[in-house]
């Protein structure tokens, strides 16, 4: 394990621990959890602009995350559609096929956004916009993808172990 995967662990058995984790929780009902990845900033340095994502347990990643591996054991089993790493071009393929995969992954956990606007007004929330944006700027990605791998983003327990727990980990 990296020391940055140790920290993460760290960090988030110690929330587990902070919030006094009662084994009710494996089965109690799951809330969706959201929360906010800032992308753009005001001169304070104060967030004006982002995405709102859910966590790599949520319905929507776990989803998108069986298609990729659907998708991977049919062309694995087609040997005409296998990709060869060891050439450049399968290399490049594969890397292609991965970091697509990736941002296949970062859109389905977008479930919205705050700030951005249409004509002066609060635009709607829509997914190929999202894309369209990962596309222009890999470094919202990158951040929403980040934030997904922090499950202490997303941690909420339910209330049956404590009325003190928070209602959400959402970001303001």
């Amino acid at each position: 394990m990296t020391n940055a995967q140790n920290a993460t662990a760290l960090n988030t058995a110690q929330t587990i621990a902070a919030m006094d984790f009662d084994i009710s929780n494996f089965t109690a009902p799951a809330a969706q959890v959201t929360f906010k990845v800032p992308v753009l900033f005001d001169d304070d340095g104060e967030p004006t602009h982002g995405f709102i994502i859910v966590g790599k347990n949520s319905d929507e990643h776990r989803a998108e995350w069986a298609a990729i591996r659907a998708e991977g054991q049919k062309r694995s089993a087609k040997r005409k559609t296998a990709i060869d790493a060891t050439t450049d071009e399968g290399s490049q393929q594969l890397v292609g096929l991965i970091d697509g995969n990736n941002k296949r992954l970062a859109i389905a956990v977008t479930v919205g956004w705050y700030g951005f606007t249409s004509a002066g007004a609060p635009a709607p929330f829509n997914k190929s916009l999202v894309e369209a944006a990962f596309n222009k700027y890999p470094t919202w990605q990158d951040r929403v993808q980040h934030a997904m791998d922090e499950d202490a983003n997303f941690l909420k327990l339910s209330s049956l172990a404590s009325s003190t727990m928070p209602a959400t980990n959402s970001a303001d």
